[in-house]
């Protein structure tokens, strides 16, 4: 069950970073946000890694 939550989890951080990448270039949003939602995705990805590599 871990290792399913940690590998959606990761799957997220995947397909929605590029999306607010693109987004971004496309209708703008103030600057900060860009940093935030990277370290968000580098939180979030280590927390499914953590939760992928745990034992059962």
């Amino acid at each position: 069950m871990k290792h399913t939550i940690g590998v959606i989890l990761q799957l997220l951080v995947l397909a929605i970073l590029p999306m607010v990448i693109v987004w971004q270039l496309n209708f703008g949003f103030q600057l900060i946000v860009m940093p935030i939602a990277l370290l968000t995705a580098i939180f979030v990805f280590s927390i499914g890694t953590m939760l992928r590599d745990s034992k059962p």
